[in-house]
């Protein structure tokens, strides 16, 4: 729901490669734990190019702080010795190597993979009516508050007849939509969390919910727009759409041409499965 949230998603399943100290020189630093720094680089390489362009001061400040927290109890986890743990080696090897190897894929094929505008463009001529909404779509905006109190108070100023964007503004929690006075663009249900979406689906269009609760607080949400299953995309989204299912299409069969060139070149050897009682004291039991 929030671009925030992405970026902090990123950093907690990803793994930062913290530069040298010749490399820190020449990078902006942007806080320290101990002896270890996180630059603005660091947080960069790890949210992809197209989402970089909307990072904000805000989802910085968020990494930043989800950096220090992660590193204080890493290097809490190192003094006790939990980094030479097998299970954590084994993870930490693993996702090197998968790290490694999608760096590979994007310079191979992610990069090569070109489409023309022709070719987009007759299959939207000669299919469009085949590009329809899967499941009912909502836009809407909404006021993300702490507490029960708060929200209550704040749609009791709706009641009264104060302006929805501007309460956002003023009050909204969720900075990133309060700029656009709490638009938070197109969903479907099962984007959002269950109560959020049952208070959506039971809205007109410009109507407003009661206070509705979520993990993430409590939120005052107006529709905007309903688009019902089954309406045809604008052009603009089938465009979309068409590109992404043959850039998805070239991209699996360059993967797999790829794939299968380097097992044939390597030498593979497969070795039975272990038996249930081995896996048993592989396990500990």
């Amino acid at each position: 729901m929030k671009y925030g949230t992405v970026v902090i998603a990123i950093l907690i399943t990803g793994s930062i490669v913290y530069c040298d100290k010749a490399e820190q020189d020449h990078k902006v630093i942007l806080a320290r734990v101990n002896n270890e720094v996180l630059t603005y680089e660091d947080i960069i390489y790890q949210i992809p190019p197209d989402l970089r362009v909307n990072l904000t001061d805000e989802n910085l400040q968020e990494a930043v702080e989800t950096w220090i927290n992660t590193e204080v109890l890493y290097q809490r986890a190192v003094e006790r010795g939990l980094d030479k743990e097998p299970d954590v080696e084994a993870m930490i090897k693993w996702g090197i190597k998968e790290t490694v190897a999608k760096k590979l894929i994007d310079s191979e094929i992610s990069s090569k993979i070109s489409l023309s505008p022709g070719e987009i463009d007759s299959i939207y001529r000669t299919q469009k009516d085949r590009f329809k909404v899967e499941q009912d779509r909502f836009r809407a905006s909404h006021i993300l508050l702490d507490d029960y109190e708060t929200a209550t108070a704040v749609y009791n100023r709706l009641k009264k007849g104060s302006d929805f964007e501007n309460l956002a503004v003023d009050y909204s929690r969720d900075r990133l939509s309060a700029k656009s006075g709490g638009d938070i663009g197109y969903f479907s249900a099962d984007q959002v969390e269950l109560p959020f979406a049952e208070a959506v689906k039971g809205l007109k269009e410009g109507a407003y919910s009661n206070p509705v609760k979520t993990s993430y607080g409590f939120h005052i949400i107006m529709l905007t727009e309903r688009i019902e299953a089954g309406t045809r995309l604008d052009s603009l989204e089938a465009v979309k759409m068409i590109e992404n299912q043959l850039l998805a299409g070239r991209h699996a069969e360059s993967f797999q041409k790829i794939v299968d060139s380097l097992r044939a070149e390597s030498d593979i050897e497969i070795f039975s499965l272990p038996g249930p009682e081995e896996r048993m004291l592989q396990d500990g039991q």
